[in-house]
């Protein structure tokens, strides 16, 4: 795998890059339970490459792969998705070992709008919690936190 591209990637992102698990736990507008889920995200970056995949395991005994990729511009990193055609999304360092990240996408004809922050408390441990919207209406709250299993910035962990 070449080098991360130290002078275009900001540090936070590269201390993300490994496979992370935890479970996935999401609440309706008022803070009630809906459902939770396990969720395994791989993450690599190669030079200004960005590349990640989402795996969710249900209790019901199905999942589901989801696969994104982006490129680093001026510190941010543009995302977009094989698995949703008009998926966009941008992450940006917010200091304080916090990334920020908004998302776009349509579904069921509706515009879904995600506005997450991913906190690292330590080299392989971290907090995410993303506020989700419908057509701009606050629809509930998903929160995360996650292990990290395989962290390696050489090692090939996702295919570019």
């Amino acid at each position: 795998m070449s080098e991360v591209d130290r002078e275009k990637v900001p540090e936070i992102f590269k201390r993300h890059i490994g496979t992370w698990k935890g479970e996935y736990i999401k609440t309706d507008s008022r803070g009630h339970f809906l459902r939770s889920f396990l969720g395994t995200f791989t993450i690599a970056i190669k030079e200004t490459g960005y590349s990640q995949v989402n795996r969710y395991e249900y209790s019901d005994g199905t999942g589901v792969t989801l696969n994104f990729k982006g490129e680093f511009e001026g510190g941010i990193l543009k995302m977009s998705s094989g698995s949703y055609s008009d998926f966009r999304a941008i992450a940006w360092d917010a200091g304080q070992d916090t990334i920020g990240f908004r998302a776009t996408k349509t579904q069921d004809g509706a515009l879904i709008t995600f506005v997450e922050t991913m906190t690292l408390l330590a080299q392989d441990h971290r907090v995410r919690s993303t506020q989700e919207f419908k057509d701009g209406i606050f629809i509930g709250i998903s929160f995360i936190e996650e292990i990290c299993l395989k962290s390696s910035d050489t090692e090939e962990l996702l295919v570019f």
